[in-house]
């Protein structure tokens, strides 16, 4: 399958290997009372993500420790790709690094509960199956109906039909960046804000991150409970 590739760099795609038995898309429902979440205020507006520490513990925790000591706070938008999805968090002038509690890196944190559906956070890793501060925010693609057949023609290693029609409907109701699957960490899924990762990713880019021009700047993150 195209969308999914192979090998990613030394890791193989894990979406061949999860147990969809399992399957629990944790991201389409509400969060649980109490659940942490990040309110990420923007230049554009303000984005509401819940986290999901008990997939995602290590790269959570890395987040909220940043977040919590203010590091995101100032951070700029410094790129925009396609109008699909936008980066912050670097530590670094050339972007090409984070920051993490030790100095290394956190090894990518899959989950078949967890996917790139519009809305997503995802640690940046540079396709290298490792993470840090960077991040970024999906807003995704329409499917075609090229891609929905290729979806559903996804097949095991014993020919057997893999992906169950609850997460194809997901992917083609939500929208998604299905590339994406099983390449980053998802750790968070935005529950208001929709319309500011709309704006982000509408803004007109300059150079050779692409970023936004004029500049978007992350002003403040808060880490708190999710109460209905």
């Amino acid at each position: 399958c195209s969308l999914f590739g192979g090998d990613q760099g030394l890791n193989k795609n894990p979406v061949r290997t999860y147990d969809y038995s399992q399957m629990k898309l944790v991201q389409l429902e509400e969060p649980a009372e109490g659940q942490p979440i990040a309110v990420i205020e923007t230049d554009a507006g303000t984005i509401t993500a819940a986290l999901y520490p008990e997939y995602a513990p290590n790269t959570v925790q890395n987040f909220i420790n940043r977040a919590n000591e203010g590091f995101y706070n100032g951070q700029d938008i410094y790129g925009i790709i396609e109008g699909e999805i936008f980066m912050s968090g670097a530590a670094d002038e050339k972007k090409d690094s984070g920051v993490t509690e030790d100095g290394g890196l956190i090894a990518n944190e899959y989950s078949v509960d967890l996917w790139p559906f519009s809305g997503a956070f995802c640690a940046y890793n540079g396709h290298s199956g490792y993470g840090d501060s960077r991040f970024f925010v999906v807003k995704g693609r329409e499917l075609s109906e090229e891609d929905i057949t290729e979806l559903r023609s996804f097949t095991d290693d014993n020919g057997e039909k893999l992906l169950p029609d609850e997460l194809i409907d997901a992917f083609i109701d939500k929208g998604s960046i299905v590339s994406y699957s099983g390449r980053y960490t998802v750790f968070a899924q935005t529950i208001d804000g929709f319309d500011t990762i709309e704006k982000i990713c509408g803004a007109a880019v300059s150079g050779e991150l692409y970023q936004p021009d004029p500049p978007i700047y992350i002003t403040n993150v808060t880490i708190g409970e999710y109460h209905a």
